[in-house]
């Protein structure tokens, strides 16, 4: 019997090990984040008579697709731009750019914009680029209230050749507790940076509705004794 219990006791303990913390992880790709709404800057892009893209001032109150509501801010001014047409990048062309700033002021772009959730999600992410030619790295972080999820980082290399191969920088979380989250760029600054729609979940990473519970576990340990009791019986 002692030995039944040795071998039990350390299963229960690993489960139990497993139910832990929530976390949050860096998703490096729109498929890895399973996306079912989205945020497009189609909506803050405002032109002038003469068909010129003009700069909006911060914050931007902005609406998903299925209508979750938000709001963006970077301390400056946001200015609504489209691949091939006033932005030229790494995006695929035709879509719709958020740019961090003034096209007729790009150096008094910033360097970081924030993203306001009126409802928490579990994930979100999108497609992010320098405004200056060359290798570029960005970092991401989330958050629940005053409480950061982590910060994630990501490298890529603007070139200008409208090919859809800008860096995706997202985070998933294992429960819907992101209200804010804070993109900035971190090297190769100065012009500001672009980014294209903001893909948002509602689904955690993992299935938090299987994850054992205190009485759960002890239920679990039983079956292991029971388990092992009737195998060694079998074999008497």
């Amino acid at each position: 019997m002692r030995k039944l219990m040795f071998l039990a006791v350390p299963l229960v303990l690993l489960f139990a090990g497993a139910q832990a913390q929530a976390a949050t992880i860096q998703v490096g790709s729109a498929g890895a984040l399973g996306a079912n709404d989205f945020f497009d800057w189609g909506q803050v892009r405002v032109l002038d008579g003469g068909g010129n893209a003009v700069a909006q001032p911060s914050p931007q109150n902005v609406t998903s697709n299925l209508g979750r509501t938000g709001s963006i801010s970077d301390g400056g001014t946001f200015t609504g731009l489209v691949e091939g047409t006033d932005w030229f990048g790494n995006f695929t062309i035709g879509n719709n750019v958020l740019y961090t700033g003034d096209p007729n002021n790009p150096f008094a772009a910033s360097s970081s914009f924030t993203m306001n959730f009126n409802t928490d999600v579990a994930g979100l992410g999108l497609q992010i680029t320098s405004n200056f030619y060359g290798a570029f790295t960005a970092s991401l972080e989330v958050f629940n209230g005053a409480t950061s999820l982590g910060v994630f980082n990501v490298a890529g290399v603007m070139d200008g050749n409208e090919d859809g191969t800008a860096p995706f920088l997202g985070a998933l979380s294992d429960a819907v507790d992101i209200d804010r989250a804070v993109f900035t760029l971190t090297s190769n600054t100065g012009a500001g940076f672009g980014v294209n729609r903001l893909l948002t979940t509602d689904t955690p990473f993992g299935n938090n509705a299987e994850v054992p519970e205190p009485a759960t576990l002890g239920l679990v340990g039983m079956g292991v004794l029971a388990a092992i009791r009737r195998r060694r019986q079998n074999r008497s």
